[in-house]
């Protein structure tokens, strides 16, 4: 992690205390591109043409099993571990990896942590599963389309547009 990125954490403090708004999920993302400066990120308009045109893709949920079970984006798969992720690497020989969590942190963390490990190719979806969602992309619980997103805990719900967190 990145020192650079503490004043922008330290920022947050008053968003977090007054509680998160959809806004503010400019400026956590902002603060991941700080902390990670090494993990290269892919934009949701981006990713949704890559889809659009049915390219070899592995996207990875890092997100709990709880989370990935209430939506997830399209054909993604659930995976928690470096080693897990590197294996799906090796093993799909897509022509691109996108990892994404809930807001990017999680899985811009897990991109460097792979990159670490030699693996390369590996792209962080910016703004990640809440940003997807907030622009009315569409998200999937299996196959079936669905309208809510697991909000990661109540306090990271407001980064949610109105509607869109499930219980949790």
């Amino acid at each position: 992690m990145k020192l650079s990125a503490i004043p922008a954490m330290v920022s947050m403090i008053p968003s977090v205390v007054q509680g998160l708004k959809v806004h503010d999920l400019e400026r956590i993302t902002e603060i991941f591109r700080r902390t990670y400066p090494d993990v290269p990120q892919v934009g949701t308009e981006v990713l949704a043409g890559w889809m659009g045109r049915a390219e070899s893709l592995l996207l990875v949920d890092v997100r709990s099993r709880e989370e990935f079970d209430v939506s997830h984006l399209r054909s993604a798969v659930n995976l928690q571990s470096a080693k897990e992720i590197a294996e799906a690497v090796k093993e799909r020989n897509a022509s691109k990896t996108i990892l994404y969590c809930s807001v990017g942190f999680r899985s811009a963390r897990m991109a460097h942590i792979l990159s670490g490990q030699g693996v390369s190719e590996i792209l962080n979806l910016e703004g990640s599963m809440f940003q997807w969602a907030n622009e009315g992309r569409q998200i999937y619980r299996g196959e079936v389309p669905v309208k809510a997103v697991h909000p990661y805990g109540r306090l990271w719900a407001g980064l949610l547009k109105p509607g869109l967190a499930s219980v949790c």
